[in-house]
């Protein structure tokens, strides 16, 4: 039940990537100048995407999301079909590096003083989803690190 529910999570997660990729070339190539979702200059995921830290290049950070959250599904529909072991142990490694990765987006809106209040919504389904892994690889003893 619990793959069930990462799963759930991850494709909500998964759509708002999309949708925040949308939505950022729109804006990048200028054919328009807001997101639904703007509440203010401080509450904007447009004012983010103009900002140079949610670019790699020409590539915005949501589409590393949309590539790192199929990854998520397909490696636990994997795991829920005994392909692969360890499921909550590379999940739970996953996910540290993708918090990482997204506290760094945080700590660059925080620092320009605006947010994009959908890739918070992000980081609460990121945090969710490394606790859950982190919860079930303890309660089945698997440890974190191993020789």
């Amino acid at each position: 039940m619990i793959n069930y529910f990462i799963i759930f999570l991850a494709l909500i997660a998964e759509y708002n990537a999309i949708y925040l990729t949308k939505w950022a070339y729109l804006i990048k190539n200028q054919e328009t100048n807001s997101f639904a979702c703007d509440i203010n200059n401080q509450l904007s995921c447009s004012s983010v995407f103009n900002f140079d830290f949610a670019w790699f290049f020409w590539i915005p950070f949501s589409w590393i999301a949309i590539v790192a959250y199929l990854a998520i599904i397909i490696l636990t529909i994997l795991w829920m079909k005994k392909i692969i072991k360890n499921h909550f142990k590379i999940l739970f490694w996953f996910w540290v590096l993708w918090l990482i990765f997204n506290w760094y987006i945080i700590l660059q809106e925080y620092l320009k003083n605006t947010y994009c209040l959908l890739c918070l919504m992000c980081t609460a389904i990121l945090a969710i989803i490394t606790f859950i892994a982190f919860k079930n690889m303890k309660e089945k003893k698997i440890t974190i690190i191993s020789a």
